[in-house]
This record gives C-alpha cells, structure tokens and sequence, in this order.
C-alpha cells in the first residue's frame, strides 16, 4: 500500500542530522527522495560507527529509503543536474549557512524561476539575520543558548551538562517534516510554492519551553 505521500518527490542536498532526518520520515511516508552528496566522503555520517554493509548505523538511521547522486555543485554542470531535478520535483531541502545557496546559484529565486510551485526548505543555525547568522551551528552550542544545559543539574552534582543527544538536531528535523507536509497541503489548496525558513535555534527553544 502506498504511503501518504506517494508521488512527491524531495531533492536533498541537506547532510548530518536536521535535514537528512526530516526528509528520511518523509520518505518513510511514501515521498520520493533524491539525496545529492559530495564527491569522495559524501555526507560526512557515512563515516560514523557502528558500521555494517558499509554503512554507518547514524547514516542508515536518518538516510532510508532514499536514492542517492554524487554531484559536485561547485561545478557548472552539476548544478544544471541539480536544477533539472528540481524541474521535476516538489520539494528542495538544504542546511547550509545562509547565503551558501545563492552562491551556487541554488537559492530560492534561482530554482522558483524553474519549478514556480516548488517548497523550498532552508534550514539554518540561527535564522537569516542576526549576528550569529554566519556562524557554523553545533548541536551543544544550540542546546547552550536554549537553556538545555542550564538545566541538567542535579542536587548533588551541580554541575551544568549536555543532554547526551542531539536533541536540537532531531527538533529540528521533526519540525522541518511537519513544516513540509504543511507547505505541500497549502499548495494543494492553490497557495503555491513557498519558502520554509527554519532556524535550529527557534525550534530547540520552542521544544525545550513547554
């Protein structure tokens, strides 16, 4: 039987966590995923323990039922490669620093002038703007400016600690999966395309207050 979101088709230039988490639950519901990768290591999960098949257990866990394309968008024909995938898709998703995208000639105006209806995800460390927006994004740094760590004392030790998780990350990533599922609804509903911008920060600080 297939999935809810059978016949939408994702392009995922997103690596880590954040992204490649989001888009795996996508694919877990029927959508289609195309995972763009980095000539050589690919995304740099690949290499972490716990391997089998050659596959590291947190790719494996945040990559199913994806298809994967090695591509180097630094180059003039990959990024045609890319922008023809996009012609053909629903959703873009990339995590990389502001601005990175529309260096490489992938931003938000670049791939609506090729797919109009096109959702297209940014996923950032601290938003668009700010004086943190350039900075790069680690997951103990977000759970220290969320007020994680402030919080994991305990009595008899009170030392300050880290939540022994990437719990921003996974935040984030289930964050950005419902953001996309509710963009694809609006568009359904004759809204269009649109541009989701989800900051890691706001979505950890969100998760962590209630």
């Amino acid at each position: 039987m297939p999935g809810p979101l059978a016949g939408i088709r994702i392009v995922d230039v997103s690596a880590i966590l954040s992204g490649p988490l989001a888009t795996m639950m996508l694919a877990d519901q029927g959508a289609d995923v195309i995972k763009i990768e980095a000539p050589g290591i690919g995304d740099f999960m690949r290499m972490g323990p716990f391997r089998r098949g050659g596959l590291s257990a947190f790719f494996a866990n945040a990559n199913r039922g994806k298809r994967s394309l090695v591509l180097d968008l630094s180059k003039p024909r990959a990024r045609e490669i890319a922008q023809e995938l996009v012609r053909r898709a629903d959703v873009f998703v990339q995590n990389w620093r502001p601005g990175a995208a529309e260096r490489l000639g992938l931003g938000y105006d670049d791939l609506r002038a090729v797919q109009p209806d096109l959702v297209y995800v940014s996923i950032s460390g601290y938003g668009d703007s700010g004086p943190y927006r350039d900075r790069r994004v680690y997951d103990p740094i977000i759970q220290g400016l969320t007020g994680h760590v402030a919080v994991q004392k305990n009595p008899e030790f009170p030392v300050p600690d880290l939540v022994r998780n990437v719990v921003a990350d996974k935040a984030s990533a289930y964050t950005v999966a419902q953001a996309i599922t509710a963009a694809l609804f609006a568009r359904e509903r004759g809204a269009g395309g649109q541009h989701v911008r989800i900051p890691m920060l706001d979505t950890s600080l969100a998760f962590f207050w209630p």
